[in-house]
């Protein structure tokens, strides 16, 4: 099925208009946040959650998990398209003809969404007011905290307080977000919101790099065939595969370099390498690595573990869930065209491994 079918032509044409230029963004966020939000309970952010990490490496399942615990509020499918207004795109009429639908994401690999699923939509915030700061003609950029404007800290702080307003102001919850680009922002994340957790998560190199290779596969068929589908990904920021694939730049390593449209497994292998190299070097005392591998082998014990390092108030909320983790739907390992690239990984896949939060045995039996 085409991924424009999903799409209605009224809906199609309002994606068009909100992302027509940042202004109609910033201009519907502001708007919201000063006659919505007068007088109304606005909680002030704090304890967020990140979730990041190079894309297949568990971070929507870890996000789908953290939030069914129901002790944080995150981006959904119903905030779609106007995300700097939460409130308003919450409400619209749009969604409600499709609320209790369910379908598969366009990754093909087994998750089914509905209007209610949490999503990574956050990047549209980061691009509404850094755009040029982030995408380069070929690459996307890291960025430090030295470009980080009061104009977007304030949005950003605005927005997720829009987000935590729609919540009963009785229940107390928490910010949660999935964006893999900020695997190369650690340093400003944790300078924004001092008392965070960043959760950084990690696969065996090998098994990984195939599942992007893939995925990059299928979005560049998907893009070819769907002008919509291409613009949509460009619009919320996803880079990752396909026609749009922009490679993050992390530490300068594409400086010089041309980008093939068809990346051998070496490139994902180096790819990988410089990017959890890279979250290694800058991470801070906010950064939580998880081991995706370990958490699909250990499951309950390693949700303890998670839910002790969040410090969530009801850890067996997400230990229950163990039954919903399963393997990856792609198999197998990529073949590297170099020893030393493959064992350049591997080495920094161990360090991983020794950073990685370890399980809790003992919790298994909790439930």
């Amino acid at each position: 099925m085409r991924f424009s079918n999903k799409y209605s032509p009224i809906e199609r044409a309002i994606h068009y208009l909100a992302f027509s230029a940042p202004f109609v963004q910033k201009a519907l966020g502001e708007l919201e946040s000063d006659v919505l939000m007068r007088g109304r309970h606005a909680p002030a952010p704090g304890r967020e959650v990140f979730i990041t990490g190079l894309p297949r490496a568990g971070t929507t399942l870890l996000l789908e998990l953290l939030y069914r615990t129901g002790e944080f509020c995150s981006f959904t499918y119903r905030h779609m398209p106007f995300i700097l207004a939460p409130l308003i795109s919450g409400r619209a009429s749009l969604a409600g003809a499709r609320a209790g639908r369910e379908i598969e994401r366009a990754h093909g690999d087994g998750m089914h969404v509905s209007l209610d699923s949490p999503e990574a939509f956050e990047e549209v915030l980061w691009l509404t007011y850094l755009r040029d700061r982030i995408v380069a003609e070929r690459t996307l950029e890291p960025l430090t905290s030295a470009v980080i404007s009061p104009e977007f800290e304030n949005a950003f702080r605005a927005t997720i307080q829009k987000l935590l307003a729609e919540r009963d102001r009785d229940t107390e919850v928490r910010y949660l977000s999935k964006n893999n680009a900020n695997v190369s922002r650690l340093g400003v994340l944790s300078r924004l919101f001092p008392d965070c957790s960043i959760i950084v998560a990690f696969r065996e190199p090998s098994a990984h790099t195939a599942s992007l290779m893939r995925q990059h596969a299928r979005f560049a068929t998907a893009h070819a065939s769907d002008a919509f589908a291409r613009r949509y990904m460009a619009w919320i920021g996803h880079f990752e595969f396909g026609e749009n694939f922009r490679p993050i730049n992390f530490s300068g390593w594409l400086d010089g370099r041309a980008i093939d449209p068809e990346p051998t497994a070496d490139f994902w292998l180096r790819y990988w390498t410089v990017a959890y190299r890279h979250a290694l070097e800058h991470r801070t005392d906010n950064v939580v690595f998880v081991d995706f591998d370990r958490l699909l082998a250990e499951k309950a014990a390693y949700l303890a573990a998670i839910g002790g390092a969040l410090e969530l108030r009801r850890p067996e909320a997400l230990i229950e869930q163990a039954e919903r983790l399963r393997a990856p739907t792609t198999t197998g390992r990529a073949a590297a065209e170099s020893d030393e690239t493959l064992q350049a990984a591997l080495a920094v896949h161990a360090e991983l491994c020794a950073a990685a939060i370890p399980s809790e045995p003992s919790a298994a039996t909790s439930t």
